[in-house]
């Protein structure tokens, strides 16, 4: 099952990529980075059977957070 996570992810990647280089849009880029990434580590740990808290509940502990409320 990771492996087709791994290769999946990775076509993606070789997909994205190359166009977002050519094209010199460094800030496309490294945002489409960070998520690819968030999504990959996300993925690999639902593959695996570690459960996940709703995500709801971790962004609404991020912004009571930041937001001081």
């Amino acid at each position: 099952m990771i492996a087709l996570l791994l290769i999946g992810f990775g076509m993606v990647a070789l997909i994205q990529i190359p166009g977002l280089v050519r094209k010199q849009w460094w800030r496309e880029l490294s945002f489409f980075m960070v998520l690819w990434f968030m999504g990959l580590i996300l993925s690999v740990m639902v593959s695996i059977g570690i459960t996940l808290p709703p995500i709801s509940s971790i962004i609404n502990k991020s912004l009571t957070g930041i937001l001081g409320l």
